[in-house]
């Protein structure tokens, strides 16, 4: 046992030490959201502020009093929003923690007063529950607080302000003051036997009877008040709907819960049903008796409204509900039940009607003594006393008058300074003893809550001295009252009489019965003596019938008065009424009548296209045969007058009305009209091909498919007519509408698939069907061969379907394409440009045609592959995949990897270059653009090989697998492409083709075109000359000639390089260019005398040309003359020629080469090490 007390007690101890850090850690963080709230966003105060209600409310209620002050002081926060959020906080406070009522509810007066309506109406939202668990808290106490009392005062006041609220000018508070109302009825009554019961409900009988602070009867005197108040407010005529539905719904909520108060409820709902405000539109009307309706139900459903079941059920037949709602409404009751509440309700009567005979007796009892002249008698009943009720009534009004009156000033600035100027000089020296004595200091209250505090004392003051506004409460003179000293006893003396109440029920039944049948009997012999001498009056017998014309005149005439009588009825709100009389009159009177006042409408038809629906409406009931017959249905078919009405309208709407206003009465009529015949359709149909109706009708057509479903057939056959039309306009428009139809409303989809198919099989045969011209489809002249235009017309339903259901269409388009000739593939692969871009490169089924690649359908592949990828960096990788699969299995064709350069590797470009060579110009220039990203459609392409790569690429490509001219071409297009191909690359491109084994053919080509491009590569050039004399470049019969070439342009600068050469290379230079030999001389002597210049008097023989017999030892390339011969040792890695010419050796890079591509031998980039040429630096 001690082991157990000692565990327990250990764990006691574990669960306080986890709660204390539990609140710990609750209340740092809510120190952290306190101290962020200052400065934070009005967004993010309101985030803050519901993390600290869920983190205090929610599990750390012990943390409220410490935070209460801080998070209240937010009150006076100057965003709307915080203070809801404020007011939600103390709602939910009075729910968790009701006992900081006191401390919280003065904010809720103050917020009452808020500038901002949105607060106000949060706040009365709030008040219901604070008011009940306030009320609920109050009652419970066994003793009371004066905290608690002072609460109760706030919140009667908070209730006394939300009651004058109830005339406020937003239409919003007074909705939620109506609310807030309801519940104060609903407390402050006492339940019984029928009132519907709720869960931890609260009434009159739940405060205690003897409670001091709170007393049962003037609650209830104060709910009947508030009762009487929402009818008054109900009855209102200047009552808006909104207001007036919710006030009915809370008249039925208080009937529902205090069936006692059912009576005035239903009287009130009678007189709504028989009077509505004349404030209200139709449409309000509407809604108002549909909620009376649903209330009127709602009240029948409960068994307090026995007593009222005939009324409410006539104002249920009124207002158009059915006899199985209201018997299903009706709730079940035994026959038991029922004689109960019969003899309940009889019981009712007779006690009042005991009541009526006792209050008469003793009035009699005072007539007879007055007229007796008992002066005596008569002035010691009547003995007057002061009413003293009334007194205090008129006191309290005065004051509330005189307190709201001060409070307007003192909020005023100038007011409050005034006030101070005028009577701070007026104030004696010292305080009075009485000022002292009564004097309170005002602390810890707010500006607003001084100026209340203030308003009340100098009321209070003004009011005993009867002065201010609110002076005018007070009558003349003294309220007086009766004081009946003998009533006591003249009621005694009645109520001594032993009555027997059912025995007077009895007599008193027995009595009504009797007088009934006496007067039924006396109204029957009355009628039969009637009979006997009564002789019927017959109108045609006295009066003389009127000739036809002036009849017709007097009805024309009348129908005159009615129609202009339009103002006077709208002024006095029988509007309603004059339509429904010219409705009747012009679906019932003759033509002239109907003409006539069809013109009036007309006149201003869009005003008074109400009185025209009435008429459609009228008609169609006579068309159905749900009223009278109509004057002009007996002489036509039975739908000749509602569809002539019905054309009429639609043709003077089109005739008579300004664009916008025609639109907007089209559409009234096409969508409320209740029948649309085949003629106003067609109307339709031929006001779409107006220029300036178009758009609006084709729109008018899409959505009288979706809402009319009976006409959705003809509809859609004119939408897909409109779909192949000739006129684009129209046919754009359809489209668009027919695309909405098929794939988000999906009305008739197999349909549109079925016409969408039949035009594309058109294309399949080799001169287009006659069945596709029409005037119908704006092709009148039928065509003997396919035009472009009218193919692109056959196959524009199709693309425009395709990206919905591609499995369907996809198939449809390869077999047309495969099928027809070559005009109309290039018009379908001209035509497919938008559909595909739709589907885009994620489309599955377009992935998977790709890659199955149907016979036939290689170009039509190329062409999508190419859609897809256009102005896009890097296509998609499923996309590259499967083209990459589809060229090395299916489509040798290179032009299939054009649209897919940018996603090729490196090595997939080059090994492609080749054939793409070989292509046509066009489409080679096109894929140079991809390839260097030249032009706005490329410029966003990222390519795996460089501008440098490419460059190479091209010099070292295999003759055998490209022609040399195309070769030659494409480097052209490269070098025309200045912004790509700049000094740097060009020098990073020279040097890694110097390095190339054997030096390709084009680099003498290359190197003069850069040289014209950018001069300032010529020593850069200089270099690289020297480089390929180290490489022998004589051995290449064209790269020599383009040697000497280059030398020749770059003269005299190129000429320390000619020096360089062998004897034998030198001589033959000088042969084939001549020109460079008297500048070689010259540049040669100019130099001879320089130390180590290497210029020997045989090699100015040489350039000077008298040298002979020179010829070659060896490979090295030295030069020996005859008598001097002898057997040289060979050392063909050296060159025996020793140079003192001051020229700034290169060194030779490394040549590093790359794998192999069909013949090309790319050498790689020039290290970082290798110096920049001379003068590049």
């Amino acid at each position: 046992m001690e082991g157990l007390l000692g565990r327990s007690q250990f764990l006691g101890e574990a669960v306080n030490l986890f709660t204390d850090e539990k609140t710990a850690n609750a209340r740092s963080k809510v120190i952290e959201w306190l101290n962020e709230v200052p400065n934070a966003e009005s967004g993010t105060k309101c985030d803050l502020l519901v993390k600290v209600q869920e983190m205090i409310l929610g599990s750390s209620v012990e943390l409220l009093e410490e935070f209460l002050e801080n998070i209240l002081s937010l009150a006076h926060d100057g965003n709307a929003d915080v203070r809801k959020q404020i007011v939600c906080f103390i709602e939910q406070i009075c729910k968790v923690k009701v006992e900081f009522l006191p401390q919280v509810i003065s904010i809720i007066s103050m917020l009452l007063r808020d500038r901002s309506p949105q607060v106000i109406k949060r706040v009365i939202q709030a008040c219901g529950s604070v008011y009940k668990n306030g009320l609920q808290w109050i009652c419970a106490m066994n003793e009371i607080l004066d905290s608690a009392e002072q609460a109760w005062n706030v919140l009667s006041l908070v209730k006394a302000q939300i009651l004058d609220l109830i005339d406020n000018e937003n239409d919003g508070i007074r909705t939620n003051a109506i609310k807030f109302l309801e519940g104060v009825v609903v407390l402050q009554s006492y339940p019984d036997e029928d009132s519907q019961k709720k869960d931890n409900d609260f009434s009159l009988q739940d405060v205690p009877a003897n409670f001091k602070l709170v007393k049962r009867q003037k609650l209830e005197e104060e709910a009947l008040n508030i009762f009487d108040i929402l009818l008054k407010f109900h009855a209102a005529t200047h009552i808006s709907s909104v207001n007036l539905i919710t006030c009915t719904g809370s008249l039925c909520t208080i009937a529902k819960l205090r069936p006692s108060l059912m009576g005035p409820v239903v009287e009130a709902f009678k007189q709504l049903n028989s009077n509505l405000p004349p404030t209200l539109t139709d449409s309000q009307a509407s809604s108002v008796r549909k909620s009376l309706k649903m209330q009127l139900i709602a009240l029948l459903k409960n068994r307090g409204s026995f007593e009222y079941q005939s009324t409410i059920r006539h104002m249920l037949i009124d207002l158009g509900a059915s006899q199985g709602e209201i018997q299903r409404a009706i709730p079940k009751m035994d026959k038991q039940e029922q004689t109960r509440r019969q003899k309940r309700i009889l019981e009712s009567a007779a006690s009042n009607l005991n009541k009526k005979m006792r209050l008469d007796s003793i009035n009699r009892q005072q007539e007879r003594r007055g007229k007796s002249g008992l002066d005596d008698e008569i002035a010691k009943d009547t003995e007057m006393e002061v009413d003293e009720e009334e007194m205090e009534k008129q006191r309290q009004r005065c004051i509330r008058v005189n307190e709201k009156f001060l409070a307007e000033q003192l909020r005023t600035s100038d007011v409050a300074v005034n006030l101070v100027v005028e009577f701070l000089p007026k104030l004696p020296d010292e305080a009075p003893d009485h000022f002292i004595n009564e004097y309170t200091p005002i602390r810890d209250m707010s500006i607003q809550q001084q100026v209340v505090k203030i308003a009340k004392v100098l009321g209070e003051q003004m009011t005993a001295q009867k002065i201010g506004p609110g002076a005018a409460a007070f009558s003349k003179d003294m309220p007086m009252r009766p004081r009946r000293i003998e009533a006591m006893d003249t009621s005694e003396s009645v109520s001594d009489q032993p009555v027997d109440e059912d025995q007077a029920r009895k007599d008193e039944a027995t009595k009504k019965l009797r007088e009934n049948m006496e007067r039924v009997k006396g109204e029957q012999e009355l009628i039969e003596r009637m009979k006997m001498r009564a002789k019927t009056l017959k109108l045609q017998e006295v009066t003389k019938p009127f000739p036809r014309p002036i009849k017709e005149k007097f009805l024309l005439d009348a129908v005159k008065r009615i129609l202009q009588s339009e103002r006077q009825c709208i002024v006095g709100g029988v509007s309603a009424k004059r339509r429904k009389i010219l409705t009747v009159m012009a679906a019932t009177f003759p033509d002239k009548v109907r003409y006539f006042i069809f013109d009036f409408i007309m006149l201003d038809v869009r005003q008074r296209i109400d009185l025209a629906f009435s008429w459609l409406y009228e008609e169609y009931c006579l068309l159905q045969g749900f009223t009278r017959h109509s004057y002009v249905k007996s002489e036509n078919r039975p739908d000749y007058a509602y569809s002539e009405l019905l054309s009429q309208l639609i043709r003077g709407v089109r005739e008579n009305c300004e664009l916008k206003d025609k639109i907007l009465l089209m559409r009234r009529i096409f969508l409320e009209a209740p029948l649309l015949p085949d003629d106003a359709l067609n109307q339709l149909v031929e006001m779409c091909f107006s220029e300036e109706f178009v758009n609006p009708g084709v729109d008018l057509l899409k959505d009288l498919t979706v809402m009319r479903p009976p006409r959705k057939n003809k509809l859609i056959k004119v939408l897909l007519t409109f779909c192949v039309h000739e006129r684009t306009d129209l046919r754009e428009r359809a489209l668009e509408h027919i695309v909405a139809l098929y794939n988000k409303h999906k009305v008739l989809p197999n349909r549109i698939e079925e016409s969408a198919l039949e035009w594309a099989n058109h294309l399949e045969k080799e001169v287009p069907p006659a069945s596709i011209f029409a005037e119908e489809f704006g092709r009148p002249e039928v065509e003997v061969a396919w035009k472009e235009e009218t193919a692109r017309t056959c196959m524009t339903l199709l693309l425009t379907l395709l990206p919905y259901k591609p499995q369907v269409f996809l198939e449809k388009l390869c077999k047309i394409y495969t099928t027809t000739g070559a005009d109309l593939k290039r018009t379908i692969l001209r035509t497919i440009d938008p559909t595909i871009k739709k589907m885009g490169a994620e489309d599955a089924t377009l992935l998977k045609f790709i890659e199955d690649c149907p016979k036939g359908t290689e170009t039509l592949i190329i062409r999508i592959i190419h859609l897809l990828t256009e102005r896009v960096a890097t296509p998609n990788a499923e996309l590259v995949n499967r083209v990459r699969e589809l060229y090395a299995n299916k489509i040798k064709d290179v032009r299939v990897l054009i649209p897919v350069l940018s996603g090729l590797s490196r090595q997939e470009i080059l090994n492609a270059l080749p054939k793409l060579l070989k292509l046509n110009q066009i489409v080679v220039k096109e894929v140079f653009n991809r390839l260097l990203g030249i032009g706005a459609e490329f410029a966003n392409q990222t390519m795996a090989a460089t501008p440098t790569d490419i460059l190479v690429a091209l010099h070292t490509i295999d003759p055998n697998a490209c022609d040399l001219k195309a070769v030659v071409k494409a480097t052209s297009i490269c070098l025309t492409e200045k912004e790509v191909f700049t000094q740097d690359v060009l020098i990073g491109v020279l040097q890694q083709l110097v390095e190339v084994v054997p030096i390709p053919t084009l680099l003498m080509r290359t190197i003069i075109q850069s040289i014209t491009l950018y001069p300032r590569l010529t020593n850069f050039v200089l270099n690289l000359l020297q480089r390929l004399i180290l490489k022998q470049v004589w051995r290449q019969k064209v790269i020599w000639e383009g040697f000497l070439k280059c030398c020749q342009r770059l003269k005299p600068q190129s000429l320390p390089v000619l020096l360089h050469l062998p004897h034998q290379q030198l001589v033959s230079a000088l042969e084939q260019c001549p020109d460079l030999r008297q500048p070689l001389f010259e540049y040669a002597q100019s130099i001879q005398e320089e130390p180590m210049s290497g210029i020997t008097p045989q090699l100015l023989d040489i350039i000077s040309g008298k040298t002979v017999d020179v010829f070659i030892a060896d490979e090295s390339g030295g030069y020996i003359t005859v008598d001097q011969i002898k057997k040289e040792v060979e050392d063909p890695a050296e060159i025996g020629v020793i140079s003192t010419v001051p020229i700034a050796p290169v060194p030779a890079p490394i040549p590093a080469a790359i794998p192999t591509l069909g013949g090309i031998n790319t050498p790689i980039q020039p290290t970082a090490a290798q110096p920049l040429p001379p003068g590049e630096d």
